[in-house]
């Protein structure tokens, strides 16, 4: 084997253990909110708390509810302080 830094400190900062990419999730998840919004601030809260309940893999969900929140625009992080069972 190759002398060099691990695996795990090769991954990107941004990345949790399960290899998912924080920054590609609030991407993500900001791209919902946004394509939500025209329905009214709590009306697109709610559907993109459902959209991710619904359709996002459990790693993905753990990935965002356990990290940083700042990334995300306001109706994208109200969604997932609705999804936070914390």
């Amino acid at each position: 084997m190759p002398a060099g830094p691990s695996a795990a400190a090769a991954w990107p900062a941004n990345r949790r253990s399960s290899g998912v990419d924080l920054a590609r999730l609030h991407h993500m998840a900001n791209q919902i909110a946004r394509n939500l919004a025209a329905q009214g601030e709590d009306a697109a809260i709610a559907a993109t708390a459902q959209h991710i309940r619904d359709f996002w893999d459990p790693r993905m969900k753990a990935a965002i509810l356990g990290g940083d929140r700042s990334p995300l625009d306001p109706i994208a992080r109200a969604a997932l302080d609705r999804l936070d069972p914390a």
